[in-house]
């Protein structure tokens, strides 16, 4: 069955299975480069879908290990690493790439509707009936341009500030930008909104919605300071830090009554089933 390795690789590397989901980005990457996963990304179908999967971390003995306005990140006893994305939820895996900003990570792996027990080893789980190769859902030039070694960029992305970093970071691994595709991140970040030090801190934190710490507190904001905020002395300096956590709820309600406060939303319970679950759409 083509693909089925793949699939055992970023199955083993989950903590648990999440129903209603799609691991995408970086884990299907490492499998098809022959990577290390460092952590397992993944991207729900409903927002009900993802309580469910915060339910699930939490009954499984998982640690909160931080959160974000974006992104909650779960770990296990041996570090196996899932970060739970909840900036939106994608009915297809097309939806999405349309959020990504390279095609060599546009793949992802469809974890399909029905439920499964925690995995705890080497486990044959059925393809899903729509996805004839173990799941998997490939942009069309996925394959060819982590062959090459490629970065192609959509302009479509939401966080372009972001996939700027990100360029040094595939850099060091050895692929390769054309000069187009720069001068499109540089475009595509000529339309983003970028009027306050939060709008730069959002940016700079990308789809994980990342803590950063600018330093520029009491600083009115304008491009000249945003210029200066982020010059630094030394090229192996960083402009700006991550701050350490906090400690993280104990509960599934409490990191999501945390992530409403983290949006500036008003808390709304989920649904609840006659066991005390989410009820998952």
């Amino acid at each position: 069955m083509a693909y089925e390795a793949e699939r055992r690789q970023i199955m083993s590397a989950l903590p648990l299975h999440f129903d209603h989901a799609y691991v995408a980005g970086g884990a299907v990457t490492s499998v098809f480069t022959g990577a290390k996963i460092n952590d397992v990304d993944l991207y729900f179908k409903s927002r009900q879908a993802f309580e469910l999967g915060v339910y699930q971390a939490y009954e499984d003995g998982l640690w909160c290990v931080a959160a974000s306005k974006r992104a909650v990140t779960f770990a296990d006893q041996s570090n196996n690493i899932a970060q739970l994305m909840h900036f939106d939820f994608f009915s297809t895996a097309e939806d999405i790439f349309a959020a990504f900003d390279f095609t060599v990570v546009m793949g992802a792996l469809d974890l399909g509707d029905v439920p499964q027990p925690a995995y705890r080893g080497p486990l044959i789980i059925s393809p899903d009936s729509t996805h004839p190769d173990s799941g998997f859902v490939l942009h069309d030039d996925f394959l060819k341009h982590n062959s090459q070694r490629f970065l192609r960029f959509n302009p479509g992305t939401r966080y372009p500030l972001a996939s700027a970093c990100r360029v040094l970071k595939y850099q060091q691994r050895g692929y390769t930008i054309g000069k187009g595709d720069m001068m499109k991140i540089a475009l595509a970040v000529r339309g983003v909104k970028i009027e306050t030090w939060d709008d730069l801190k959002d940016q700079i934190g990308g789809a994980y919605g990342d803590k950063v710490v600018l330093g520029t507190e009491g600083t009115p904001f304008n491009l000249a300071a945003a210029i200066d905020a982020l010059t630094v002395d030394d090229a192996k300096d960083e402009p700006w830090r991550q701050p350490a956590n906090d400690n993280m709820p104990g509960t599934a309600e409490g990191l999501l009554r945390h992530i409403a406060g983290l949006k500036g939303e008003q808390f709304v319970p989920p649904a609840l089933d006659a066991d005390g679950w989410p009820v998952a759409a």
